[in-house]
C-alpha cells in the first residue's frame, strides 16, 4: 500500500500498518451501507432499513426485564429486526471508535479550537 500523505519518501512501517488497518475498518464498515431496492426489507415501525444477508438464527440470553420491555415496545413480530438494527449500530460505533483510535494514534488528538468550532457549529449535540 502507499503512504500516507506526511510520511516521508517512500513510505513508513507505520504509515503502512496505519493504512492496512484503516482499509480493514472502512471495509467492514462499508457492509454497512444502503441496501440495494431489491434487497430492502421493511424494519417494524423505526422506519430503518437493513438488509445483512441471510438471516440465521441464533441463541442470545439477556435479561427477562429486558426482553419484556423490548416485546411492550416493538411486539413479538418485530423483536429480532429490533436486536439486529441495535446490534448493527453497535458494531457500527464499534468500528468508528477502532477508526478514532487509529487516527489519534496516528495523527493525534483533535486540537481544542476544532472542537469548539465543532461545538459551536452544532450547539444542539452533545
Amino acid at each position: 500500500m502507499s503512504a500516507l500523505p506526511n510520511d516521508p519518501p517512500g513510505g513508513s512501517e507505520r504509515g503502512r500498518d496505519f493504512t492496512e488497518r484503516l482499509a480493514l475498518l472502512l471495509s467492514q464498515y462499508r457492509e454497512f451501507g444502503e441496501p440495494e431496492p431489491d434487497d430492502a426489507v421493511a424494519a417494524g415501525s423505526s422506519g430503518n432499513v437493513r438488509s445483512l444477508g441471510r438471516a440465521r438464527k441464533v441463541s442470545v440470553s439477556m435479561p427477562e426485564e429486558l426482553t419484556a420491555a423490548v416485546q411492550r415496545r416493538v411486539g413479538r413480530g418485530a423483536f429480532s429486526q429490533y436486536v439486529t438494527d441495535a446490534v448493527s449500530r453497535q458494531l457500527e460505533l464499534d468500528l468508528l471508535a477502532e477508526l478514532s483510535g487509529l487516527l489519534d494514534a496516528e495523527h493525534g488528538p483533535v486540537p481544542e479550537e476544532f472542537l469548539a468550532e465543532a461545538r459551536a457549529a452544532w450547539p444542539d449535540v452533545e
